[in-house]
């Protein structure tokens, strides 16, 4: 997997799909936790198969990690949801650990500037690095990078295949004034 420039080849990866009112979502994870998510904006085929690019060999699990397929099923049924679940930190370098335990902390339904997580993380001159780490933020909805805007108060960016437009799905979904 790449993250901030840098190769990591994570062993024991397993991935499980849960299938939600919006479509399958899908959960890959090792033994520390979570490590990667892909959102019910594709196929169960496309999502597969993005996750073998990343791990070829990865295998498919009947299981998840605790309490996910539950906060999941919560989530997409439009109620409030903390996703209290492991995390495998180990991906990241030190600022984007920082932005990242930031951007998990902005409540369901609320938004956050690129600046706001910059400052959060010990760096306030870091907004738009801050935009990067979230361009590549590998746990979509569990890290919400969707909640994270621009200064200006327009939405910014996001790496889904259905781009701005699922943002957009997902703060009106919270109930969330940007």
């Amino acid at each position: 997997m790449q993250f901030g420039g840098r190769l990591k080849i994570i062993a024991g990866m397993q991935y499980s799909m849960i299938s939600t009112r919006w479509g399958p979502f899908l959960a890959a994870f090792n033994s520390k936790g979570l490590v990667r998510t892909l959102l019910p904006d594709s196929s169960p085929d496309e999502l597969e198969d993005s996750v073998r690019r990343e791990w070829p060999d990865v295998k498919r699990s009947r299981t998840v990690l605790p309490g996910l397929r539950d906060a999941i099923m919560r989530y997409f049924s439009g109620r409030e949801t903390e996703f209290d679940v492991a995390i495998d930190w180990s991906q990241f370098g030190e600022f984007a650990d920082g932005v990242m335990k930031a951007t998990r902390r902005i409540p369901f339904g609320r938004t956050a500037t690129y600046a706001d997580l910059a400052r959060a993380a010990g760096s306030p001159r870091a907004a738009r690095a801050v935009g990067t780490v979230m361009s590549r933020n590998p746990l979509p909805l569990i890290v919400p990078c969707h909640r994270v805007v621009r200064s200006d108060g327009t939405l910014g960016g996001f790496s889904s295949r259905d781009g701005i437009s699922f943002k957009k799905r997902l703060l009106a979904h919270e109930g969330a004034a940007t």
